[in-house]
């Protein structure tokens, strides 16, 4: 039995005739970072050959950083959701990637016609819950934090009681505006700790981001996704006409996004200049000078988490792209 009892939400959402079966990932209620946990547990049990997990880092306040490997590869990519507290349906879609392509896995079945078998080359290591702190207080509010924290949390959050709009972690650090890419010229950015958009006093301040950070040093991905939830929209690209990006890195890097796109029927957009810098796609395509993306998985909203009711189209938008990516990874490496 989980800890913690699920907010009420009404019958029909336990529907979801899209989504499939439902085992282990329950992707219709608040997707806590108890029940990510627990479903990793059992995910890694029904699967031993197949998944093992471990913890990146554990947060001041006592939660683990999840890292979940997928696959057997030498050949990694890297998917990671919730990076901000309000975005945490990106780890119900995160582990319910999991869990299908596992079950597509022993059963020999394809995902949309993209199959499993690919995971006996290329491991996917997920990171579902990059903030695990925010995601706790944005969806139980001032209970989920110890008691000392609270009215340094009220501040933040402008005197609000209601963490609906909680996108930090428990320091009020931003955190995908915590790397290194451009940090020091970040526009819109807030100066001091707050529910969002500041950025820290120095880049990889934040233990959640330098322990992704690190690794991403450790398993070199090919590709990576970082899922966020506003905007339904693929963003690539940063700073990509450098010297270290060559012509033909660029229209293999196009092609990857325009597939993604077409997959998932999100219009890809390149960002702004004032939207550049500081978040995990954007290190990792200056570092790497390797393929990234980041995907905007529902509709644009302020203020608060998207509705549990738009899982279903969500999932079948996304749900082959992990499939996808990694056969691409597997192509790049054997044709450099």
């Amino acid at each position: 039995m989980r800890k913690l009892t699920y907010l009420l939400i009404p019958l029909w959402l336990t529907f979801f005739p899209t989504i499939g079966k439902a085992e282990i990932v329950e992707a219709e209620k608040i997707y806590t970072y108890e029940a990510l946990s627990q479903d990793m547990v059992e995910l890694a049990t029904k699967h031993p050959d197949l998944i093992t997990y471990k913890s990146l880092t554990t947060t001041s306040f006592g939660r683990e950083v999840w890292g979940i490997k997928l696959g057997q590869g030498e050949t990694t990519i890297l998917m990671n959701g919730a990076h901000h507290a309000r975005e945490w349906l990106t780890s119900t879609l995160l582990m319910k990637m999991i869990e299908t392509y596992a079950a597509a896995y022993d059963n020999q079945q394809t995902v949309e016609g993209f199959h499993s078998k690919v995971l006996d080359k290329v491991s996917i290591w997920f990171v579902p819950m990059v903030n695990p702190d925010g995601v706790s207080l944005q969806q139980w509010g001032l209970q989920a934090t110890p008691d000392i924290l609270h009215p340094f949390l009220i501040e933040m959050n402008q005197g609000s009681l209601n963490f609906n709009r909680w996108k930090a972690n428990l320091s009020g650090i931003d955190l995908n505006r915590q790397y290194p890419a451009n940090w020091s010229y970040l526009k819109g950015v807030h100066s001091k700790p707050s529910y969002q958009f500041y950025k820290g006093t120095r880049p990889l301040e934040a233990d959640e981001v330098r322990a992704l950070v690190d690794f991403t040093y450790e398993v070199m991905p090919e590709i990576a996704v970082s899922y966020h939830s506003s905007g339904n929209m693929i963003f690539w690209g940063y700073h990509q006409w450098g010297i270290t990006h060559t012509t033909e890195f660029m229209k293999d890097y196009y092609s990857i996004a325009e597939k993604v796109s077409e997959l998932t029927r999100y219009p890809i957009e390149e960002p702004k200049s004032h939207q550049q810098g500081g978040g995990y796609t954007d290190w990792f395509i200056e570092e790497f000078a390797k393929p990234a993306f980041t995907v905007e998985i529902g509709q644009l909203i302020e203020d608060s988490s998207l509705p549990i009711d738009e899982f279903p189209d969500i999932w079948e938008r996304n749900k082959m792209v992990g499939l996808f990516l990694a056969a691409k990874a597997l192509e790049r490496q054997m044709n450099p």
